[in-house]
């Protein structure tokens, strides 16, 4: 995994892959600089509230996450594998990745939808469940469902909207 980190995140220093969780943490500096990340990936949501940022690089999700631990992690899934494991509530959608690390599942959805269309459907599919908003701006939408344990990070890339489903694991639903 360490040879397969986007060249830009090579300024910083990291610690050697987790082998249990295949993470690696960032030893310099303490803390992402979200302005770089910004500059190298400006088509990449920044989420500083949810201490989480996700960016695709050559085929691959990287998410950079802070950990339990206050640590800063950052780990991959593969963009290309099959989907096998469905997200916590049928949203009408196919995931386009997913991914379990660390105290977390992650679930991509790539759609050719605006967002505002994109958030009705979930809007609908979700009405049963109380959900909040953390924030909404002109780039991107968090909301949290805390009776499924899940933050969903909505964004425009290029022509398409992305979905992201964060979920803790401790939540067996």
């Amino acid at each position: 995994m360490f040879a397969d980190i986007p060249v830009a995140l090579l300024m910083w220093s990291w610690m050697e892959p987790d082998p249990t969780h295949k993470m690696m943490r960032l030893l310099k500096p303490v803390q992402p600089d979200w302005q770089i990340l910004a500059q190298k990936f400006p088509n990449c949501p920044l989420t500083v509230e949810l201490k989480l940022w996700v960016c695709e690089v050559e085929h691959k999700i990287w998410f950079l996450h802070q950990g339990d631990d206050e640590a800063w992690w950052l780990s991959s899934i593969d963009a290309t594998a099959k989907v096998t494991t469905p997200p916590p509530v049928n949203i009408g959608l196919e995931p386009y990745g997913y991914g379990r690390q660390h105290a977390y599942q992650y679930w991509l959805f790539i759609e050719p939808v605006g967002r505002v269309a994109l958030r009705r459907q979930l809007e609908f599919r979700l009405s049963q469940l109380k959900r909040q908003r953390i924030s909404v701006d002109d780039t991107q939408e968090l909301i949290h469902i805390p009776a499924l344990s899940s933050l969903l990070s909505i964004y425009n890339y290029r022509q398409w909207t992305v979905l992201i489903w964060l979920k803790t694991q401790q939540d067996k639903r």
